[in-house]
């Protein structure tokens, strides 16, 4: 891997195969230094957004999914009338595995007048470009990048360019503490993370324990490339954390698990895991246990009940999201994962475009900040003149690996979501939705969202009383 992939666009590029959602169209960037007015750019009856993503090299598979995203959104908007009557297109450029590959994409992004806005999808550059976005007043929508979690989004810092939907990894280490405490009333939990990528985890994971109530009980990392971490297990082992989270790659806590196994120390459910023996509930990122894969290449150490965080608007199957409905119309494919998130970009440039009748890119940002909310790939979203992140904690949920083959067997039992029947494929194994640890939550976020899913019996609802409320009784969970 080169040394210049930096911890976070891993973990982006690996987060999205996990878990997705819908498509939409997209806008480029703005003339370098100046300012495209909607009169001369109407010059060209076509309306330019920039999408810098990894299309080939090691997140390549990010770069797949943006194209399908990205594709299909264009077509349903071209089909619809396009941008104010004039066509869209988005122009794509890898950004590869070096970061001049993503700094010369939004130069030549910067230096096209019919280029409204850029889309960031992963991939190098971002960072290194920050400075250029701020000197291009460059309308700039991070995808799959997360200057959120290290405080470098407005109004954190004063560069209003940027706009975030990508979901924070900050809000996703505090909703899965809190589900271990509150939900599942651990009081221990481990920390094993890759610093490689992801070296700012630990002091995450260290605030969220503490606001949960929780107590760290062993932190150990581990690189990329490991395949062996005897070392660290045994060195977790004597402290006994009721809960571990494993924060890297799908590959490497696949062989955390297996290993957990070979030790005796495989999870089995939450009255084993507060047990005296070592038998810890596995709590993995997005990247991680939040991908199929991961159940694939752990084989039978995957356990049910293994857990991550996602966000609402990442639930694809729904039939109300428009990310389905389009790659299938269009494309005649399935989403994978993360599709919602390009496409919400694209709507994003798309919408103040229309809003504001101008490409003038200073004019868009102004736009984006005061245009309100709206839907557009799949949950509401918006941003304010004081607010440059999309997500919310409220929208963040919790997401718990299990089989086609049906739930484990517990007492009382609970089903398996509709998705199982209507979606997924015979012999599947991987992520879906546990309802209920945040469903107050996100009720609050998107009471609609929440009631079809109730109402459909999407996700693992785990159990539902008479009375129509869920209980916490699967033990596995």
């Amino acid at each position: 891997m080169p040394p210049e992939v930096t911890r976070r666009q891993i973990l982006r590029w690996g987060m999205v195969a996990g878990i997705g959602a819908a498509a939409s169209p997209v806008l480029a960037a703005c003339s370098s230094g100046s300012r495209s007015s909607s009169k001369g750019a109407g010059a060209s009856d076509t309306i330019k957004v920039g999408a810098i993503a990894p299309y080939s090299g090691i997140g390549s598979f990010v770069g797949t999914i943006t194209k399908n995203s990205l594709d299909a959104a264009v077509q349903q908007i071209n089909a619809t009338g396009g941008v104010g009557g004039r066509k869209l297109e988005v122009v794509a450029r890898d950004a590869g595995q070096e970061t001049t590959q993503g700094i010369k994409a939004y130069q030549e992004f910067a230096g096209d007048p019919h280029v409204a806005g850029v889309l960031w999808c992963g991939g190098l550059g971002f960072d290194e470009s920050r400075n250029l976005i701020k000197r291009d007043q460059m309308p700039s929508i991070a995808v799959f990048e997360d200057p959120w979690s290290s405080n470098d989004l407005y109004p954190a810092v004063p560069e209003r360019s940027v706009f975030q939907v990508d979901m924070p990894e900050t809000l996703e280490i505090k909703v899965l503490c809190q589900y271990l405490a509150h939900d599942r009333g651990y009081k221990r939990v481990g920390l094993l993370f890759d610093s490689t990528i992801s070296s700012g985890v630990k002091t995450e994971f260290t605030d969220a324990a503490a606001q949960a109530g929780l107590t760290p009980a062993g932190i150990e990392d581990f690189n990329v490339f490991a395949n062996e971490f005897g070392p660290q297990l045994q060195r977790l082992k004597p402290q006994k954390s009721e809960a571990l989270i494993v924060w890297g790659l799908a590959a490497n806590t696949a062989g955390v698990a297996k290993q957990l196994a070979e030790l005796g120390a495989a999870y089995v459910d939450t009255p084993t895991a507060k047990g005296a023996d070592w038998h810890p509930h596995v709590v993995g990122a997005p990247t991680g246990t939040g991908d199929k894969s991961f159940a694939e290449l752990a084989g039978p150490a995957a356990k049910t009940g293994t857990v991550t965080a996602w966000h609402l608007g990442g639930l694809v199957y729904l039939p109300t999201f428009a990310i389905g409905q389009w790659m299938k119309k269009y494309l005649q494919k399935t989403p994978t994962g993360g599709e919602e998130l390009p496409a919400d970009g694209l709507g994003t440039l798309v919408r103040a475009i229309q809003t504001g009748k101008s490409i003038d890119r200073a004019h868009i940002i102004d736009t984006i900040e005061t245009m309100g909310r709206f839907s557009f790939a799949s949950v509401e979203f918006g941003f304010t003149p004081q607010n440059h992140l999309a997500r919310t904690e409220d929208e963040m949920i919790i997401v718990t690996l299990e089989r086609s083959s049906g739930p484990v067997a517990t007492d009382p039992a609970y089903q398996l979501g509709r998705e199982w029947k209507d979606v997924f494929p015979p012999g599947y194994a991987g992520p879906t939705q546990l309802v209920r640890p945040t469903l107050d939550a996100n009720r609050r976020a998107h009471p609609d969202v929440v009631a079809q899913v109730l109402a459909d019996g999407w996700g693992t609802q785990c159990t539902r009383h008479p009375d129509g409320s869920l209980g916490g009784e699967c033990k596995i969970h």
